[in-house]
């Protein structure tokens, strides 16, 4: 078995380049192992197995059809209408434990207004995203005018949609705060009101930077986060209590960051009271045509959005000709699959915009979240080319990407104490500007440690991370995992030297199918 973590020098990795695989035909990563053997809750590849709707715990749930929309339709009553009386009517239903599944037949519908989805348990199904189409003609701009929220441009820039999961809070009560340090990879914390907690339960522990301290160790202390975010809170663990004994308390996951005095505050949280367990799924969302506004500058052809939300998903949707087809702020532990991502003909061009933005895209964000947690994405499909293919934005962690294809993407990590991510089993197509990420350099680096790039496929080797700065700086983010991924040659000598890099990994191909594999095995076994 062969390994190799950034070995310096080019004839180094040239000879790499031309190694065999091994007669046993696979190369295990020394982060990993075979079957997890080698992994270490205190190193510096996180767990990414709590990805996804109900922790991954639960499969997507499949609950019979309600009503159909048709049957709200009076004489004379629009499409657009028809779908506000269906969702009036769901939205008056008590809420129970029963799905309410609101029915799109087959067919083509005429969207001209935004639709919402205000309370759990409501899902918006058509009849599968290759048999029920809605063609919007009009953009948010067309229909309400400049976004009140992006005063410089009035653009849609990645929030807003034409059919949105809104909760109320991403936030719950704050019930009991740690009171003793713990180390990263910890399982027991010390808290001061263990009464507030009971075993079994979820909770939401948010930590909160104190004097910049927190953020630096967010980057394994090898970078200076920008003094903005000082003082905020813009991480969260959402986290089952397994037992309490007198105030020490046992969490199922493993602590991610060190707990001390002067590092960060944290407390524990009870969920938010919010919108849960809502979906979106077998629909089309066909935009008219038109030339891309350029970056930053969108016109709103959004498909869909998801705030403030948990354990919500959006399934088998198609976008043509849009913006933003996914995007996600404030919601936890949800799934996104089965998004195809297309334009009826190239939007790219190079009309001169007011703002001198970029426009040489067919749209801004495939998928996209911020301020989001435990997102799981898979089965992306992205036939055309986008500012940013799919990615985090600012402070989401612990998502996840994987087994999607593009055609040439990108995997973005946008600043802002975002990450950690994890890529995983993903084909970038020709992999011309794979590893790019965009995002404001005020914001500091685009990845927090941790953030994991596993099992890259591409046409031909890449360029090293980069933004604004030389491929491979440091300013990407100064403590990252590569692993599988067909770097340039010539380039790993000059990458930065903290990056984690093992180019000819092979096995396991997705990192989070091991990793939950390995966690459900090891709960099974404690649980006998």
């Amino acid at each position: 078995m062969h390994r190799f973590v950034m070995v310096p020098g080019l004839l180094a990795a040239l000879l790499l380049h031309l190694l065999p695989a091994p007669v046993h035909g696979a190369l295990y990563s020394n982060l990993w192992g075979r079957n997890g053997e080698l992994w270490d809750p205190k190193g510096p590849l996180p767990d990414f197995s709590y990805a996804g709707y109900k922790q991954g715990n639960e499969p997507l749930p499949v609950p019979p059809v309600t009503r159909s929309v048709l049957t709200f339709r009076k004489a004379g009553m629009s499409d657009t209408k028809m779908f506000k009386a269906a969702l009036a009517w769901a939205h008056s239903q008590p809420v129970t434990d029963e799905f309410i599944v609101l029915f799109v037949p087959a067919g083509r519908y005429t969207l001209t207004e935004r639709l919402w989805i205000k309370r759990s348990r409501l899902v918006l199904r058509g009849a599968g995203s290759a048999n029920t189409v809605l063609y919007i003609p009009k953009s948010l701009t067309d229909i309400y005018g400049a976004n009140p929220n992006s005063p410089a441009a009035g653009a849609y820039v990645n929030t807003d949609a034409f059919i949105a999961i809104k909760g109320a809070s991403a936030r719950g009560a704050q019930l009991t705060r740690v009171t003793k340090s713990a180390a990263k990879g910890d399982v027991w914390v010390q808290v001061d009101k263990p009464s507030k907690l009971i075993v079994g339960q979820l909770y939401d522990m948010w930590f909160t930077d104190v004097r910049g301290k927190f953020n630096n160790h967010m980057f394994d202390n090898l970078w200076k986060a920008p003094a903005k975010y000082a003082g905020t809170t813009r991480a969260k663990l959402t986290t089952r209590v397994l037992a309490i004994r007198g105030k020490r308390v046992k969490i199922e996951r493993y602590l991610p960051y060190d707990i001390r005095v002067g590092l960060n505050i944290v407390n524990l949280h009870a969920l938010p009271d919010t919108l849960a367990d809502s979906g979106i799924e077998g629909l089309t969302f066909s935009f008219k045509w038109s030339w891309y506004a350029g970056h930053h500058l969108e016109k709103g052809w959004n498909a869909v959005e998801v705030t403030d939300s948990r354990d919500c998903w959006v399934r088998d949707i198609h976008t043509i000709n849009a913006d933003n087809s996914v995007t996600m702020n404030g919601v936890t532990s949800s799934t996104v699959t089965g998004v195809r991502i297309s334009a009826s003909k190239t939007r790219a061009n190079k009309i001169p915009n007011r703002f001198n933005e970029r426009a040489d895209r067919d749209g801004h964000w495939g998928v996209e979240y911020a301020h989001s947690f435990d997102i799981m994405v898979t089965g992306v499909d992205v036939r055309c080319q986008l500012m940013h293919s799919v990615g985090t934005d600012s402070s989401g962690k612990w998502g996840v990407f994987m087994n999607s294809k593009m055609a040439d993407g990108n995997l973005d990590l946008h600043r802002a104490l975002a990450g950690p991510t994890l890529y995983t089993n993903i084909d970038v197509g020709i992999g011309t500007r794979a590893l790019y990420s965009g995002g404001p350099s005020t914001s500091g680096p685009n990845a927090l440690a941790g953030t994991t790039w596993w099992t890259i496929k591409s046409r031909k080797a890449v360029e090293p991370n980069d933004s604004d700065a030389k491929p491979g700086a440091c300013s990407f983010g100064p403590a990252i995992n590569l692993v599988g991924v067909n770097i340039i040659p010539s380039k790993v000598s000059s990458m930065c030297r903290t990056w984690h890099y093992e180019r000819a990994v092979s096995s396991p191909a997705n990192l989070y199918k091991a990793q939950l594999k390995r966690r459900k095995a090891r709960a099974a076994l404690a649980s006998r």
